[in-house]
């Protein structure tokens, strides 16, 4: 590490651009590994490529990452964004200058958070999988036999057991998350909890035509802010696989890169 100077992180500055491939093959040409051994670190980190590294190691990667076509800045790790704890919304008014906070749980106070002040727009569906045990009857032939047992025999014949087996199953959690500066705060919003009254004449009987436009009044309100992936994907009708997040803590770490790059201006479209 370079003397007098502090650790130094590696942050990518084009959101629209990232190409995980690439990131990981810059990467791995400096290690020497195979970049898909890599591949999955680059993922999970999103836009934050390296934290923390010497000064002039960071700086000699994001040159390398520039020139490879995701354009990169190293900046002093102390310059990196936190998340706030989220605050989960189940009512607002979006009619003002600002999101008015009417309900939510847990941390939720009434407020008004300026839509100037809104730096990232998240959106999308955390998707969990996962295996369900489930028992099945007799099948229609088993019936038939059992039938024609009993009714030669007279006897009724019991019913044995039911087979059982492993399925597999797939719950998907729709959310959008805002992040606030001054004061900061992390908005969550889950689809399937939140009063759509607040769209007025827009609000449909469609769970889904809701949180579309949901998200999209929210992108107007603020059209400067940072838009995630998956918000993205939701704005422009992209493909669903494009919404999907691993985790809350997988949207979390985007949002930390956006943030991070809305307060140092430092993003390229």
């Amino acid at each position: 590490m370079s003397e007098g100077r502090p650790p130094h992180a590696v942050i990518l500055r084009a959101p629209t651009r990232l190409d995980a491939r690439v990131v990981a093959a810059a990467l791995a040409r400096r290690a020497s590994l195979p970049a898909e051994t890599l591949l999955p670190v680059v993922k999970r980190g999103w836009g934050i490529v390296a934290e923390p590294s010497g000064a002039e190691d960071a700086e000699a990667l994001a040159a390398d990452l520039s020139a490879a076509g995701q354009p990169a800045v190293a900046v002093p790790v102390s310059l990196l964004e936190e998340v706030p704890p989220a605050v989960s919304v189940t009512k607002a008014d979006l009619s003002g200058d600002g999101f008015d906070i009417v309900s939510g749980r847990g941390n939720a106070v009434h407020e008004r958070l300026l839509w100037s002040h809104l730096s990232v727009l998240s959106a999308g569906a955390v998707i969990e999988s996962g295996l369900k045990t489930v028992t099945e009857g007799p099948s229609l032939a088993e019936k038939s036999v059992r039938l024609g047992v009993t009714m030669a025999t007279g006897l009724p014949l019991l019913g044995g057991r039911g087979k059982t087996r492993q399925v597999s199953q797939e719950k998907r959690t729709p959310f959008i998350e805002m992040i606030f500066s001054a004061p900061s705060r992390r908005v969550r919003i889950l689809a399937d909890g939140f009063d759509y009254g607040a769209l007025g004449e827009q609000m449909t009987y469609s769970a889904e035509l809701n949180f579309r436009a949901l998200t999209a009044a929210l992108a107007a309100r603020a059209p400067g802010c940072l838009r995630g992936r998956g918000a993205r994907a939701v704005l422009t009708k992209a493909p669903s696989g494009e919404l999907a997040y691993e985790s809350f803590e997988d949207a979390e770490r985007e949002e930390r890169w956006l943030a991070t790059l809305a307060a140092l201006g430092a993003a390229q479209a």
